[in-house]
């Protein structure tokens, strides 16, 4: 934890996934304030025609970013890194703004095992410790 799970509606070249994989893990590192071995990166490749939303021409594939994070992060840091995931996707992918949407789940520390001990809720010492 924090887990980001982006699902592709395309395939893309290994060297591409890792310079996502590479930039969002630093982006969240930095934004959400903690070690850069923190966080964790799943790329789901479905394929073209398997991952849709309803646009204004009918269906339109999307990528879809869940972030599962640990409470303690302000709205704004939210915000912040949401919007920065999109640009960076949208860099790095070659697709639309409007269709990369981001989905946050916050979950307590005691939710999630880390090295089979509890992770616990963020807190300013990670930020220092970073």
């Amino acid at each position: 934890m924090p887990y980001l799970r982006l699902d592709l509606a395309k395939t893309y070249p290994p060297e591409t996934k890792r310079e996502l994989a590479k930039r969002l893990w630093e982006l969240y590192a930095d934004v959400m304030q903690t070690q850069l071995w923190r966080p964790n990166v799943g790329i789901a490749e479905l394929g073209e025609e398997n991952l849709f939303q309803m646009g204004e021409d009918g269906l339109e594939s999307i990528t879809m970013v869940l972030v599962e994070i640990r409470r303690a992060r302000s709205l704004d840091l939210r915000l912040e890194l949401g919007r920065r995931i999109v640009d960076i996707c949208t860099e790095v992918l070659g697709v639309p703004k409007r269709t990369v949407l981001v989905e946050f789940t916050v979950h307590t520390g005691d939710e999630i095992l880390r090295e089979g001990e509890w992770a616990g809720d963020w807190t300013a010492v990670e930020a220092s410790a970073g």
